[in-house]
């Protein structure tokens, strides 16, 4: 009975010790899988991060891009406008202190303009009759 009893026992805490270091000898194999899995998805996650911000830096230079054609575009219109309204204000300014001029057909053919047509053709060998 005793002897019966040594054999249970034995059988008993092999299966116990047997399991549990099967059990433990998994544990480190299951823990390193998963540390392996949880690093794997960590640089995934740093990998979706990092494409995401330079999608928003692409988005960012082409919105500033934009507006400083814009500028650009209106800048340049803008010195347009005042080269054309400085233009006309000489052209006026230059009309009002210029006397009033007559042109006229002179002796060798030339048509000159000048205050008179005595001046208009006075190097040009006078004013054709």
């Amino acid at each position: 009975m005793f002897r019966a009893f040594l054999i249970k026992t034995a059988v008993a805490s092999a299966l116990v010790l047997g399991m549990s270091g099967g059990t433990l000898a998994q544990q480190p194999s299951d823990t390193t899988q998963d540390a392996k899995k949880a690093g794997k998805e960590a640089k995934d996650a740093a990998k979706d991060s990092g494409e995401a911000a330079k999608d928003a830096a692409k988005a960012t230079g082409k919105a500033a891009k934009s507006g400083a054609k814009k500028t650009g575009q209106v800048t340049k219109d803008a010195a347009k406008e005042t080269a054309t309204g400085t233009s006309k204000a000489a052209k006026t300014v230059k009309k009002k202190l210029t006397p009033d001029t007559t042109s006229a057909t002179c002796k060798d053919g030339t048509v000159q303009t000048g205050k008179t047509k005595t001046t208009a053709c006075f190097d040009h060998g006078g004013v054709r009759d």
